[in-house]
Parts: structure tokens; C-alpha cells; sequence
């Protein structure tokens, strides 16, 4: 079975957490300050804050911008569910914005037009570790607060700098199906002295200097955790740049052939997912079901979130956002993935789709 994705685990990952088990150091010391500023540094931001997933840094930030009831959170609809949940356990207002037909993000337009009087945040996600038009989004929506969901797109690169920049704050994820993976793991980036003090208080258990000043909960990253992120930072470089050698033969191969995500001038894709949109005709699930029987494991692309039944009553109406998620499917890629097994894949899905 070709595998949808599977982590770049090596004798690095292995020798970093043995050492952090020997240490008896385990929650919240020195390797996770570590990678923090590692992070950081890396993405130029001011302050980075480690906690348990990505999920929770959307949470956190939400709560750390005092974002809750009777005020809406503009949120693409085209993604996984977490950022549309954060905000409704944040007890705010979901505003669905539909995603451009090319890039899947949300348009600086699309954007602008969804904000009204109530609007006090917008979350921007660089999907699948496409970069989105910071800079006009930036322009369209002035002062209010850009929460930059970069959870696939650590590096990744605008046209003017590295994803995780944008905004009051970037958040990350380090699941296994990331760039670089902590087993779990997130982490929050700002250049907010304040926000990143609330941050910090939020995520271990409301305490600010050793007072408890509100009540939160647990949401600290493990020593295990932070050990195994900072081995896989050492090769982020070469593994974005296989990621991207295997996506261009995936799409010289369907380049005219099917729908393909396209990526702003000047900017640059780490390709933490390879998608198609399959031609009318045919049944993505069918497809998926046929794939695998030929050894070839992909998946579901994405979520039209205002569908879920999570969101049942949702009246929006968001059509690109809609066909991306009825037709999307993610392809294998993975760094340790050969050639030959592009091939397979392309080889695959052709018979699948034309016999």
C-alpha cells in the first residue's frame, strides 16, 4: 500500500526523545523554551508559545483576543473543522467566507465583503500550505485582527516572507500529516508582548509569575514532544524540498487533465497536501474505494464546514467551496516517497478514472 502520508521518523527523533526520558525532564523545560525560539527565529516573529495542538492554539487565541459571545470570526470555509469549532467554543459567531476557485483560500475580496459591524477577528488559512495573499488581505481588512492559520504551512512562503507572519497571530500544527510533526503539538507566534503573556498564562493552568490569575486549563507541550520537533527542524529544508520535487511530478502529470491548486505569484508551497478535483462523472468516494484496492491509499481533500453537522442550520450558500469538498482527493505524498511510486499513483488513478 502506498501510503497517504507517513512521518519522517529517524535514529535523530529517537536518540532526542531516549535523552529526554534518561533526563527525567518530561512537561514544559528547557527543550520546549528551545524550540520555541527555534520556531521563532525561523519565521521571524517576537514571541512563540508551545502547546498541546494545533486545535488548542486556535483556542487559546481566540480567548487570549477576548473573542467570544455576540461577536463573529470571518473563517474560510474549505478546511478541516478546527478553526470554524474554535470559534463557536469560543461562544462567537462563525461568518463563512467561500474560498477562490484557483488558490482555495478566501479571497482579500471575499473577505472584505463577509465583514460587517459585529466582525471581530478573520482567520486566514494558508491551505494545504498554500500561502495566501497576505499582503492584500492585510490591505482589505485594516485593523482588525488576522489570525493566520498556518497550521500546514510551516515553510511555506508569501510572496514577501515566511508563512506563520501574518497578523496578530500565526498558529501552528505538528501533527503526523505536518511538515514536521511533535507526535501532537502547536504552537501560537506573535509579536504581541501582551497577547503572548496571555498566551503563556492560558496554557498552563491560568497562572501568571505563580499566581492563578483565571481559570484555564492544561494545554502544555511535553519535553518528548518539543525533543522530537527540534531533531525534524533540522532537515525542514530537505524536506520541503522533496515535498515540492514530488508535487511537480504530480503536476506535469495532471496539468490539463484535472483541477489543480495554484499557488500566487512569488510565493512558494511546501505542498503539505497534493490535491485534484476530480472531472464530472465520476464518484469521489468510488474512486477512493478503487484506489485502494490498488494499493494506492488516498483521501478525502477537505471539508465544506458549513455542511457538517456541526454546524446544522447553516443557510450559507458557498458553491466553490462546496465542489472543492464533493470532489477533492488527496494523493500520497510524503518525503520518503519514491518516483516510482508517483508514477503508480498517477498510472492508478488514470485507470481508475478512464479504464
Amino acid at each position: 500500500m502506498i501510503r497517504l502520508a507517513k512521518p519522517w521518523i529517524g535514529e535523530d527523533e529517537q536518540r532526542a526523545v531516549a535523552a529526554v526520558l534518561e533526563s527525567g525532564q518530561l512537561v514544559q523545560g528547557a527543550l520546549v523554551e528551545r524550540f520555541e525560539q527555534a520556531v521563532a527565529a525561523l519565521i521571524g516573529r517576537r514571541h512563540a508559545v508551545a502547546v498541546s495542538s494545533g486545535t488548542s492554539a486556535l483556542q487559546l487565541t481566540l480567548k487570549a483576543l477576548q473573542i467570544g459571545p455576540g461577536d463573529e470570526v470571518l473563517c474560510p470555509a474549505l478546511s478541516w473543522p478546527s478553526p470554524a469549532h474554535a470559534v463557536r467554543v469560543a461562544g462567537a459567531k462563525v461568518q463563512f467566507v467561500d474560498v477562490d476557485q484557483d488558490e482555495w483560500n478566501s479571497s482579500a475580496e471575499a473577505l472584505r465583503e463577509a465583514r460587517n459591524g459585529n466582525t471581530r477577528a478573520a482567520i486566514v488559512i494558508d491551505q494545504f500550505g498554500n500561502p495566501a495573499r497576505a499582503e492584500q488581505i492585510h490591505a482589505a481588512l485594516g485593523a482588525l485582527p488576522i489570525i493566520e492559520d498556518a497550521a500546514c504551512a510551516l515553510g511555506s512562503r508569501f510572496a514577501g516572507g515566511p508563512c506563520g507572519s501574518l497578523g496578530k497571530v500565526s498558529c501552528l500544527s505538528f501533527h503526523p500529516r505536518k511538515i514536521l510533526t511533535t507526535g501532537e503539538g502547536g504552537m501560537c507566534l506573535t509579536d504581541d508582548d501582551d497577547v503572548a503573556e496571555k498566551l503563556r498564562m492560558l496554557r498552563n493552568h491560568g497562572q501568571l509569575r505563580g499566581e492563578f490569575v483565571v481559570a484555564a486549563g492544561n494545554s502544555r507541550m511535553t519535553d518528548i514532544a518539543a525533543a522530537l520537533g527540534l531533531a525534524q527542524l533540522q532537515r525542514l529544508d530537505e524536506i520541503v524540498a522533496r515535498r515540492r520535487e514530488l508535487a511537480a511530478l504530480y503536476r506535469e502529470a495532471f496539468d490539463g487533465e484535472m483541477d489543480l491548486q495554484s499557488t500566487p505569484a512569488g510565493a512558494e508551497s511546501n505542498y503539505q497536501t497534493f490535491g485534484v478535483v476530480l472531472p464530472q462523472g465520476h464518484d469521489r468516494n468510488a474512486v477512493l474505494e478503487k484506489l485502494a484496492e490498488r494499493g494506492v491509499e488516498a483521501g478525502l481533500l477537505s471539508f465544506a464546514i458549513h455542511k457538517l453537522g456541526s454546524f446544522t442550520g447553516s443557510e450559507a450558500s458557498l458553491p466553490i467551496t462546496e465542489h472543492i469538498a464533493a470532489r477533492g482527493v488527496a494523493l500520497p505524498l510524503y518525503p520518503q516517497m519514491r518516483n516510482a511510486e508517483v508514477d503508480e499513483v498517477v498510472r492508478s488513478l488514470r485507470e481508475v478514472l478512464h479504464g
